[in-house]
């Protein structure tokens, strides 16, 4: 062979590359070099001759390429000695080789090394590792060992930067397993003496020419890429749940992700993707969330890793980077890689990792492991509180110490220690403050840097730095500042709420240490520390440390919460006029920081007093600021003196006022209640123990502040007429409307026996009349100033909404609705929103009417009635003339209006209204049917119409109904008001529209699905957010109709375009399961052919569905299904439909085998496919036998083929002799239960894995 010419025609092409004229016929010619049956002597003939870089480099890739390829055909002694050629040829020409030309050299030393591995001896592989560790410590620059390494590492991790070597998962997984169990630590181990020894070269030569410096802070690099792979590695689990998991490759999170992206295809998730690249920000650092705890290190890391001055090392190395980057000369990334192994190490976490070894028990080598972390990020914080933490350059330091101290911190407290103290494990952090004396310096340290961050953001405020901080992320919030502050926040929450546990379960405990429990000194095996710590004494002196730090925290908080305010109220007063922002597209403070918030009320209820009482001063100080400013004025405005300079200085003082009282309630809002508005939302245990020790209403600041923000929203909604009115604040009624809603429920008219001991100050100012409570008074007085508010904000959307949403969460207290219904106001109230209801914003009107629904029904019987015949003639009043009335804007507005507040009463539906609102539902059957004739055209009213009826089927109670005769009759109208929909509706859509359907078009989709799904959910008796039961329930066919019209109308009505769209997939799969579970033969009876060939091709579109909740549904409704053909048989069905069963049966029995064999499956959905596979295995054995038999035909070895049979056999052998499997097919009945997947689970696993051991290829 002529390798001289094969040399030229490839420089040639090399050359060619950079013309675009003869580009892609070069780049035809390089692809094909690896093909060449000699492309390894032509490539090492290429290697030895040519001077250019990029022919060298092509060589090496068409090598890389043929070695994959052909590795067979080149045998193992022969790739094994290419490779030791290889590195040879590397390490003699390392000086003189282009980096990139090494690189790719050393690449495919890896390459060839990992596709030896499986068939080399372990003699051999070790051999080799020992080659590289033994040239890493010859220190040599470059040293291709550590070059090799790290392209080593990267290839057996089989992340995205391992190559395509197109073998089964198998060989992955066996190269994978051995070299992390017995090689990499040998790498690991290596790269640390490297990083000692320039660590100790760096110290020597800091006077040193900068060449010498150079080549340390490059070799420290290097070392440091290796320690960041083996500190990310993602080990192989033991537990042979999680190595099923680990063979299927996609969890449902990573399923969930990929969904996300619409143009990736499932080949593009690699299942082996373990390792992240990373990036060179501190902001990727906290955004790697879902890598936020370092890997489980097995026990024979543990003399490494656990060593201290291993830990020591990484520290030590980063002040080194830190120290070079004073210098002209350092290694760019050195500093940010040696972050990401502290923060790695800083998480080390695992039974197995501290497990005894003998001379120290687990709890003690965990307590020396801390010690080290701890002395360390001591140095680290105290470093980073004297820096400039506003500046950029602090950027990447201060992220990773927030998350080294925040991983260090979740990882000590989710380990339990073995340690037996007074018959009970001790508390994670007791174990801390007893084994190292620095955890309480720790703490307090940590808590010096959140206020730190704080104050640095309130610097920011102060300086000239709010400007390029607002340009570049908006405001301060979204600054790099605080989201180290949000990070220490969460660990500090975390050690706030294992303490209070702490302190919950030592409550707890109480009685049985008073009768006698065993002492500590009594426990076996206590542990090391056992007979050292008194926990209860640990427990208070922690507890006094948080008090204490807490109150600085809230403190800096506070502050600087009020300097934003200033901060935005400056920033509002300076933005351009012709520049306006809609608030209605900004999310709700109590939204967005909602975890400050919370981190706030847990930091507050440590020393409730002492917040609760500065709260309320801050709260009465600005609120009489605020009267004062006001009547300051208004008196300028009486006497003639104002002007509008002093208007201007007036607003801006108004302005910030409101802004920092909207801060101030929404910390008393969170400190004084938990989310939520059902009846078991208790007052907090802080609050009431610090109310109980007040002996009056006037010096609990608790009540006084509750009852401060209700005078501050009377006088707050002053007259619409007022001159004043303009200056109010539509954002402070909004809070404080939203205060109300989580305060009222909680405190107000409370029930006594929820508590042990209750209040006597907060029962005599919120309690009922009964136990000498004025609760009563202040729902009226609360209930007053409803009517004000919708005056004043009459065009406002969001405080109208706010105050409605109030009063639903008060009509969901059945003790606060009877105050409000026994009201004198209330009547007049409801008269006025009655009656003035189409003056307020349309989208509130469907709320006023449910809350007003909710509420009329604690009123005696005859009130009830009356108050409901209001809203009924409200209701009605826009559907009177529908038919008359010209399709104009304004009807169509009308109706619209009457359609949105028929729904909101259908969403207030209870046991006392149930009987009015299907009285009123059967009324409007014929005027719905009407609109639907009438506006067909019309995309608004036809949807809404749809809508009425799936909250009709969600929150009507059917089975309350008195008789058979009302349950058709409800089933007849709904079925009824869908033949014309679906008459008016039938191929509305084209197949054009249909592929770029919009968000309103899908809403009419959806609903129709929800109804349905609700309809059959809700005439089997079982709440709307009740679990699917059983399916051994008897099951009455008579409404089937209804239902199996309602999928009839959803096919030809939608495009299967609009069906496939992720949200309304999943409701349509939803609906289809429950179907197929209670309504299968009405299905059978009812449905078009044409229909059940839709239904088949989405189940066959589901099966193997990037979305979780698709795959799970689809698999649910195949297992029904095919039971109900196995066990039933088709001879029951038309010729038809049963040729159209077997041809469904065939294709989703073909894409389920090779889904199950072949693709990214996710682990948790393994269960539910395997049955549906066997049942459809078991109606159409010969099917399956033949798939399995296309899988023999196509393997590539006897050696696979043979495999494939036998573990077939075996699948078949446990099947036949399996009790599940017996008692299926034993089953009778018109819905039989479909087979136990549970006892399934182990053949099917052994199977699944097996198979795809050897069918599986990367």
């Amino acid at each position: 062979m002529d390798y001289a010419q094969t040399l030229r025609d490839l420089e040639q092409a090399c050359g060619d590359l950079q013309d675009p004229a003869t580009r892609v016929a070069a780049e035809k010619h390089l692809q094909e070099f690896g093909k060449r049956p000699d492309a390894v002597a032509a490539g090492k003939y290429a290697l030895a001759n040519s001077s250019i870089p990029t022919a060298k480099f092509f060589a090496l890739r068409g090598i890389k390429e043929y070695v994959i390829a052909s590795f067979t055909v080149l045998g193992l002694e022969e790739a094994l000695r290419l490779r030791d050629d290889l590195i040879q040829l590397a390490c003699a020409n390392s000086q003189s080789l282009e980096s990139f030309v090494l690189d790719s050299l050393c690449w495919v030393v890896a390459v060839i090394t990992k596709r030896a591995w499986v068939e080399s001896a372990e003699q051999q592989r070790s051999a080799f590792i020992q080659t590289l560790c033994e040239d890493i410590l010859r220190y040599s620059l470059p040293s291709i060992g550590i070059i090799v390494s790290t392209y080593l590492i990267d290839e057996i991790a089989g992340g995205s930067k391992c190559s395509e070597f197109n073998l089964p998962w198998e060989f992955h997984y066996s190269c994978k397993v051995s070299f992390e169990n017995t090689h990499m630590i040998r790498l690991f181990e290596a790269a640390l003496k490297v990083l000692h020894h320039k660590l100790q070269r760096s110290i020597q030569m800091r006077s040193a020419p900068p060449g010498g410096s150079r080549a340390i802070a490059y070799e420290r690099r290097s070392a440091l890429h290796i320690a960041d792979r083996v500190l990310n590695w993602s080990f192989t689990p033991q537990d042979a749940t999680h190595a099923v998991a680990t063979s299927f490759g996609r969890s449902r999170s990573s399923a969930a992700g990929c969904s996300i992206s619409h143009g990736a295809s499932k080949q593009d998730s690699d299942e082996f993707d373990d390792v992240d690249s990373g990036s060179n920000s501190g902001k990727a650092i906290l955004d790697m969330e879902d890598q936020n705890r370092t890997p489980l290190f097995p026990q024979q890391w543990q003399s490494l890793l656990l060593d201290s001055d291993v830990l020591n090392l990484f520290f030590s190395v980063y002040e080194a980077t830190v120290s070079d980057q004073m210098h002209a000369y350092f290694s760019p990334g050195s500093s940010h890689i040696a972050l990401q192994c502290m923060i790695q190490v800083s998480g080390l976490r695992g039974r197995g990792l501290f497990a005894s070894d003998g001379a120290k028990d687990g709890d003690s080598i965990r307590a020396l492991y801390a010690q080290v972390i701890m002395r360390k990020q001591l140095h680290m914080i105290r470093h980073v509180c004297t820096m400039d933490l506003a500046s950029d350059s602090s950027e990447d330091i201060v992220v990773a110490a927030t998350q080294m101290i925040r991983r260090f911190i979740e990882a000590q407290l989710g380990e339990q220690p073995c340690t037996v103290v007074d018959g009970k494990r001790l508390h994670p952090l007791a174990l801390l403050m007893a084994g190292v004396p620095e955890t309480l310096e720790y703490f307090n340290e940590t808590s010096k840097l959140i206020c730190s961050l704080l104050q640095a953001a309130a610097g920011i405020l102060n300086s000239d730095g709010t400007k390029f901080v607002d340009d570049d992320f908006g405001d301060v919030d979204n600054y790099f500042v605080m989201q180290a502050f949000d990070e220490l926040a969460t660990a500090w929450s975390a050690v706030i709420d294992e303490v209070n546990e702490w302190t919950f379960l030592d409550k707890v405990s109480e009685p049985a240490h008073a009768n006698g429990a065993e002492s500590a000194s009594s426990d076996a095996n206590g542990g090391l520390y056992s007979r050292q710590i008194d926990s209860r004494g640990v427990l208070a002196s922690f507890t006094q440390f948080l008090t204490t730090t807490a109150y600085m925290i809230r403190t800096q908080y506070i502050q600087l919460r009020m300097l934003m305010c200033e901060d935005s109220v400056l920033a509002s007063n300076n933005r351009s006029e012709t520049v306006t922002i809609d608030q209605g597209l900004l999310a709700k403070d109590y939204v967005v920081y909602e975890d400050q918030l919370q981190f706030f009320a847990l930091l507050a209820r440590l020393d409730i007093r002492t917040s609760v009482n500065r709260l309320h001063e801050s709260l009465r100080s600005r609120c009489a600021a605020l009267q004062s400013e006001f009547a300051r004025l208004e008196r300028a405005i009486n006497s003639g003196e104002y002007d509008e300079s002093d208007g201007r200085g007036s607003q801006r003082t108004i302005d910030l006022l409101h802004e920092q009282i909207h801060w101030i309630v929404l910390m008393i809002g969170y400190t004084l209640a938990d989310s939520g508005t059902s009846e078991r939302v208790l007052i907090p245990g802080p609050v009431t123990e610090y109310s109980k020790t007040c002996t009056n209403t006037e010096q609990d600041h608790v009540v006084q502040a509750i009852m401060s923000m209700l005078q501050l929203l009377q006088f707050e909604l002053m007259s619409p007429s007022s001159t004043l009115a303009a200056y109010g604040s539509p954002l402070l009624a909004e809070t404080l409307f939203w205060a109300l809603r989580r305060i009222v429920p909680v405190y107000i008219l409370f029930d006594f026996s929820d508590y042990r001991q209750v209040s006597q100050s907060i029962a005599a100012a919120f309690g009922s009349a009964a136990d000498g409570g004025n609760g009563a008074a202040v729902v009226g007085g609360i209930l007053g100033l409803v009517r004000p508010a919708f005056e004043l904000w009459i065009s406002e959307e969001d405080v109208l909404q706010m105050c409605i949403d109030m009063l639903l969460a008060f009509a969901q207290r059945p003790s606060i609705a009877q105050a409000i219904t026994k009201s004198p106001l209330f009547a007049p109230l409801m008269q006025y929103l009655v009656g003035s209801v189409h003056r307020f914003p349309e989208a509130t009107h469907s709320s006023i009417i449910e809350a007003l629904t909710m509420l009329c029904c604690h009123s005696p019987s005859a009130e009830h009635e009356r108050s409901f015949a209001e809203l009924k003639s409200l209701i009605l009043g826009g559907f009177g003339q529908a038919a008359a009335q010209p399709q104009d804007s304004r009807t169509v507005g009308r109706l619209l209006d009457g359609l949105d507040m028929m729904d909101g009463m259908l969403s207030a539906a209870n046991f006392r209204n149930m009987d009015m609102i299907f009285d009123l539902l059967f009324e409007l059957q014929p005027i719905f049917e009407q609109l639907l004739s009438t506006y067909a055209s019309d995309d608004n009213i036809p949807r809404k119409v749809v809508q009425a009826i799936e909250s009709a089927c969600r929150y009507l109670d059917i089975p309350s109904l008195p008789d058979n005769e009302h349950m058709l009759r409800l089933s007849h109208n709904i079925r009824s008001i869908l033949h014309v929909y679906q008459k008016t509706h039938q191929g509305q859509v084209s197949t054009s529209q249909a592929s770029a359907a919009d968000v309103e078009s899908l809403g009419d989709v959806t609903a129709l699905i929800s109804a349905m799904s609700y309809l059959v959910r809700n005439e089997m008796g079982f709440a709307p957010n009740e679990a699917s039961p059983s399916t051994c329930r008897q099951v009455s066919d008579d409404f089937g109709e209804t239902e199996v019209f309602g999928i009839y109308c959803i096919h030809t009505t939608a495009m299967s375009s609009q069906l496939s769209t992720p949200n309304v997939l999943r409701a349509y799969m939803q609906l289809l399961s429950d179907m197929v579970q209670y309504r299968t033969p009405s299905l059978i009876r009812w449905l078009p052919v044409q229909t059940w060939r839709s239904i088949l091709d989405m189940l066959v579109d589901g099966v193997d569905n990037d979305i979780y909740d698709v795959g799970r549904r689809t698999y649910e409704v195949v297992g029904k299904l095919g039971a109900f053909i196995k066990i039933n048989g088709l001879g029951v069905v038309s010729e038809e439909l049963g040729q159209l069963f077997r041809q469904g049966v065939q294709r989703l029995l073909s894409k389920l085998l090779r889904a199950l064999l072949f693709s990214t499956f996710d682990a948790e959905l393994v269960e539910s496919a395997g049955a549906a596979l066997i049942t459809l295995g078991l109606i159409d054995p010969n099917h399956l036998r033949l798939c399995f038999g296309e899988l023999f035909k196509h393997s590539d070895s006897s050696v696979f083929a043979d495999r494939l049979s036998a573990t077939f056999s075996r699948l078949n052998a446990e099947l036949e002799s399996n009790d599940a499997v017996h008692s299926f097919l034993g089953s009778v009945g018109p819905i039989p239960d479909p087979i136990d997947s549970a006892a399934l689970r182990q053949p099917l696993f052994d199977f699944l894995v097996s198979t795809r051991a050897v069918l599986r290829v990367k």
